[in-house]
């Protein structure tokens, strides 16, 4: 009898029984996960969702149109819905959202200031450019060379110091130089003789010569 209650109480069979209770446990566990897996997966149904007239298929276990919306985190405010959100779902159920961008009204806002002022912008260089001359307006041809810094030209009609608007006639650009020098001689058929940085912007200067519009301002 007394062998019979050392054995019962013995450290072996104490942990034994500690083991076998956890695994016990541990099964229950396993089960119960399975069982609520496989109810999840029972009641998920695919919901054809259409926000912004964009449609996606959707896969859900919500009972509802707002649970639904609630697991799409849907960013922006939201105009409206349909059906009603206490709508229960089912397969044929489809979910239109219509929502209002954050950021709408204030992208559309800067893309139309950029537009104003890209016109007014345009509209002043074609003022400037059809300002009225101070002498006949020559056309002709133009080329570069490389003889001080600023927006200068080489002119055989007007004498130094004199102020030329020069127009480039294939682009439209123009820009205001100072005469500086004399030149290009008559035989090469050319009329201004740009500063190289002058020259540069109205044309890449690989162009080499161009077609100019020019008069005194």
């Amino acid at each position: 009898m007394d062998s019979i209650k050392q054995a019962r109480s013995h450290p072996l069979t104490q942990r034994i029984s500690w083991m076998t209770a956890i695994a016990i446990g541990l099964l229950i566990v396993l089960v119960y996960g399975f069982y609520k897996l496989g109810t999840a997966e029972a009641n998920s149904k695919t919901i054809t969702v259409a926000i912004n007239g964009l449609v996606d298929t959707y896969v859900t276990s919500s009972d509802t149109v707002g649970e639904l919306i609630s697991e799409l985190n849907i960013t922006g405010p939201i105009i409206s819905v349909t059906p009603a959100k206490s709508t229960q779902l089912n397969k044929q159920t489809v979910v239109t959202i219509i929502t209002k961008p954050a950021n709408r009204n204030s992208t559309v806002a800067a893309n139309m200031q950029a537009t104003i002022k890209q016109v007014q912008e345009e509209i002043k260089k074609q003022e400037e450019a059809l300002k009225i001359p101070k002498s006949p307006i020559y056309e002709g041809l133009a080329t570069w060379y490389t003889f001080g810094t600023g927006m200068n030209t080489a002119s055989r009609q007007f004498p130094r110091g004199t102020k030329l608007r020069v127009i480039a006639i294939n682009s439209g650009k123009y820009i205001d130089v100072i005469v500086n020098d004399f030149g290009p001689e008559d035989w090469t058929g050319i009329d201004l003789d740009l500063n190289r940085p002058a020259f540069a912007k109205l044309a890449p200067l690989g162009a080499g010569i161009i077609p100019i519009r020019y008069y005194k301002i």
